[in-house]
């Protein structure tokens, strides 16, 4: 017991190198100012006007985003005497394109590195776009009238022609098997898929009266680039539009087969873009359909 005395009476305490001595506050000057954790639109401003306190001298005020380590930092400023204990800055950011959380750390450190304290900031990005994926367009059938051969691309949702009509104003575009496609040497399919606006419909289809139904106007050209998969954001889709739907745009694409995109504008002005997953060619019977995906800005 008199060693252990001994030996506690001789040890030194220091703070610890890890310890939180720092008061960090945020400040908000305006729409823009984050002070807390918050949700925001891909691409959308990120302000963070912040105040750093601390009785450990510090040498190194930073920002980092989603920290690995102690080195990797979006910003770092090097204090000085004069505001070592005391420092206070305004730092702008832009927030990713994609959807997902991360994390703004405010951190400040000693001349030697050792962290003195830290504030985290969850930033949510949540996309302004709507994604629907494994589409069913099945072609439309002459008996039962059940085959959902319309969607709304605004909503995603599927129509037959019996459940169209009372819904037509949501319909952005129809599949139809055309009997003008022809058969290519560089593929098995018929290549007999259209997709269509209901603005063309009418003559289309002679066995579906759509006289009494709304017909939107969707416009549509099948394009290459950009990547379905590239497509992260509502300006991605836009910026999408802008280059394909500039010129030789239609209310019918024909000839689809897996892998097409076909960009397009509905009547309210909404850009998306649609992806061929694959397609089940069984002719004129009522099994055939394609698989779509599809991003549509909100």
């Amino acid at each position: 017991m008199a060693v252990a005395l001994l030996i506690t009476s001789c040890q030194k305490k220091t703070s610890p190198v890890d310890g939180s001595n720092a008061t960090i506050e945020l400040a908000n000057l305006g729409a823009k100012y984050v002070t807390g954790d918050i949700t925001l639109n891909p691409k959308d401003s990120i302000y963070l006007s912040f105040s750093v306190t601390s009785p450990r001298d510090m040498r190194y005020v930073s920002v980092q985003k989603n920290p690995v380590n102690q080195t990797a930092f979006l910003v770092r400023d090097t204090l000085t005497a004069a505001n070592k204990n005391s420092y206070s800055t305004v730092k702008k950011f832009m927030a990713d394109s994609a959807n997902g959380s991360s994390i703004y750390r405010i951190v400040a450190h000693d001349a030697i590195g050792n962290y003195i304290g830290n504030k985290d900031i969850k930033v949510t990005i949540t996309p302004d776009f709507m994604y629907y994926t494994y589409r069913f367009l099945y072609v439309p059938d002459t008996t039962a009238k059940t085959n959902t051969s319309f969607m709304s691309a605004t909503t995603g949702e599927m129509f037959s022609y019996t459940t169209g009509a009372a819904n037509s104003a949501k319909i952005d575009f129809g599949i139809m098997f055309d009997t003008t496609g022809a058969k290519t040497p560089s593929t098995t399919d018929d290549l007999k898929f259209s997709l269509y606006s209901l603005s063309a419909a009418q003559g289309q289809i002679p066995f579906y009266d759509l006289g009494t139904w709304t017909k939107n106007a969707t416009i549509m050209k099948k394009g290459t680039a950009p990547t379905f998969a590239s497509i992260l954001s509502a300006g991605s889709l836009r910026s999408a539009a802008v280059t394909n739907l500039a010129s030789g745009t239609t209310n019918k694409v024909t000839q689809l087969v897996a892998n097409n995109l076909v960009f397009f504008k509905t009547s309210t002005g909404k850009t998306g873009c649609l992806q061929v997953n694959f397609v089940n060619d069984a002719g004129t019977f009522k099994e055939s359909y394609i698989n779509v995906d599809v991003k549509i800005e909100k």
